[in-house]
Parts: C-alpha cells; structure tokens; sequence
C-alpha cells in the first residue's frame, strides 16, 4: 500500500510527462486508482504514456487498459497476440516494471499493479520490493522505456535532460532481453558472484538457474563465501517449485544456505554482494528473466543501501525454514519422478 500510494501520488503531480510500463496491470479498484491518475496527468496536459505486455494483460480479466481507451493516455502493447497477421508468442515478453515522472523520479523492481497486493488477508497476499529513485540513472530507465515504446509504436521521443545527481549511490540500468546478442544479466551475476568475499544474498520467487550461474555460487560456497538464497514456501506457480526442488541438491551438497519463506507468496526480487554492490529490478533467477523475457534492473554501488536491504534479507532469513539435504533426499520416489519432470521443462519456466 505504501509504495503503490506513493507511485499514484507522483502521477499526481506529474507537469510534463508520464511513462508507465508493467506487465500485469489489473482492472480492480487499484488499477482503476492508477488509470483515474494516468487520465488526470493526461487531461492537465502531460504527456502520458502506457505500455502494456499483450499476453500479461490477461493475466486479469478486469483490464484496465478499457479504463485508459478514449482518455488522452497514449496507450500501446507490446507484441500482442494478433489473428491477421498471425502472431502469438507466448515467450520473448515484457516483463520490465517502470514508472517515470518528469524526468524528476522513478519507480521499479518486482511490483505488478494487482489488487492482491493490498486486499485479503494474510496467506492471500503477495508480498514485494520496490523502489523510488532520482538522479542521472532516471535518464537510462527513461531509454529503455522509450526504446520499448518506439519497438511497439514506430514512435521516438525527443532526449530529456539528464537530472542532476541526488545522493550518494552510483547506480546503472541494464536491460537485458532477447534482442541482446550477450546475456547482460547472466554476466553481471556472474562476475559479481565471483567477485564476492563474505556474502552472497538471493531472494527471488523463481528460481530455475542457468548453468552458468549454478557453478559459480557452488565455487563461492566451497571458497568460505555465506551464499544464502531465500525461496518462497508458497509458490503461485507449483511447476516452478517442484523444477527448482529437483536441483537444490546440488547447492545444498556444497554448503549453500537455502531458505522457505513462509506465506504470504512473496515476489521479492532481490541480490547483493558483501556490503557494497546490489541489483534491483524485475529479473528472477530463472531461464525466463534471463534468456527469453525483455527485462531491467539497477545495479547499485552504495554501503548505506547494501546495509538497508541486508538488515531486510537477514529479517527474513531469521523467520524462514532452512531446508537441509537429508530433507530434499527424503521426498518419495513419486515426488521426485515428479519434480524431475517438471526439471525437464526449466528452460521454459
């Protein structure tokens, strides 16, 4: 609720412009909240653009992409599926979360725009990080958001003004997709996983690693290194639990620490390094962030922000269910046959 509040509020007071790309945006009483926002930003006088992922869209059945059409919003969708001419991918999606105001601030990491952020009760919830920003690092998230826009549209938009620095955290936006002829992200992961001497932290609702990260965070384990990973005990997608428990072995074998956050579902995409270098942004550590979807996050090099998320990772770690070998090696033989099944499909999931 704090931070959606605080995302509205900017649109609020957005003056020139307004871009705003998810890739669930529900039609509920949240999304009708965003889109009366995103029409008052439009009718002042902003320029407000919208984009949505065209098959995230329908995760909901209320979209509120209705509430946007007709209104001065400048809507559009990336690479929606079409009967004439024929086109349907299910993979290669937009699954950046930015919101950009003015060019003053921005918003991004692991949130949606759905009403089980804010409504139910306990177990019904999700759970997530986000995160407010200014500063020179608004004009890379800005480009990427307008590279994203141009791809769906054929439209450009004019260079904005590359604010003055706001604090003290050297940050940079990396977008990675499949248009991307080097994985960005794997490789980013990868050489800080190997640069790090005390703590490797990881906290992600999905988490079916490539193999060129699952090596790594064995040699940083056998090398003394504190690697933990929190999953959640509870996952809205049952497949991609069972693919990850048919793997945790071989990190378990090999001293890392892995983590059941217990429920609510939570979505939290979260990485750093010792206590100066993190990542925040919308990637899961599975093959779907980093081969097949359009996604970004920030890096940031900064001991007061490394301190802040760390003092959250090792709060959740204190009320989480460490998950030992001897547990993974006791399921039944049906679960495992099942659990490998599921395995089969990770390049997918």
């Amino acid at each position: 609720a704090e931070i959606f509040d605080a995302m509205i509020g900017a649109i609020e007071h957005a003056r020139e412009y307004v871009y705003f790309s998810s890739y669930i945006f529900d039609g509920g009483p949240l999304g009708r909240r965003f889109a009366a926002a995103l029409t008052g930003a439009a009718e002042r006088g902003a320029d407000v653009r919208v984009l949505l992922d065209g098959v995230g869209e329908w995760y909901s059945w209320q979209r509120a992409s209705k509430s946007l059409l007709g209104t001065r919003v400048r809507f559009a969708r990336f690479l929606p599926p079409k009967l004439w001419p024929p086109s349907f991918h299910v993979n290669l999606r937009n699954h950046r979360k930015i919101l950009v105001i003015d060019g003053q601030e921005a918003f991004t990491g692991g949130l949606n725009i759905r009403d089980r952020y804010v409504d139910g009760d306990g177990d019904d919830r999700i759970r997530d990080l986000h995160f407010r920003m200014a500063g020179p690092v608004i004009t890379q998230i800005e480009t990427v958001f307008l590279r994203d826009w141009q791809f769906a549209t054929g439209e450009s938009a004019p260079p904005r003004p590359i604010p003055q620095p706001a604090g003290e955290a050297i940050c940079r936006a990396v977008a990675d997709g499949p248009d991307s002829r080097l994985d960005r992200l794997t490789t980013l992961l990868t050489g800080a996983i190997a640069g790090a001497r005390q703590r490797i932290a990881i906290m992600t609702p999905y988490f079916v690693p490539p193999r060129e990260l699952v090596a790594p965070l064995q040699a940083a384990a056998l090398a003394g290194t504190d690697v933990a990973l929190i999953l959640p005990a509870r996952n809205n997608l049952p497949y991609v639990h069972r693919a990850t428990r048919h793997m945790l072995w071989e990190l378990l074998e090999r001293g890392v620490n892995v983590y059941y956050q217990p429920a609510p579902f939570v979505h939290s995409k979260l990485f750093y390094v010792d206590d100066y270098y993190a990542q925040i942004g919308s990637a899961n550590f599975d093959a779907r962030s980093l081969r097949l979807n359009f996604e970004m996050n920030v890096e940031v090099y900064d001991r007061a922000t490394v301190t802040r998320l760390a003092a959250h990772f090792e709060a959740v770690r204190a009320r989480s269910l460490r998950i030992t070998l001897p547990q993974v090696d006791a399921r039944s033989v049906v679960t495992k046959a099942v659990d490998g099944l599921a395995w089969l499909f990770s390049p997918y999931l």
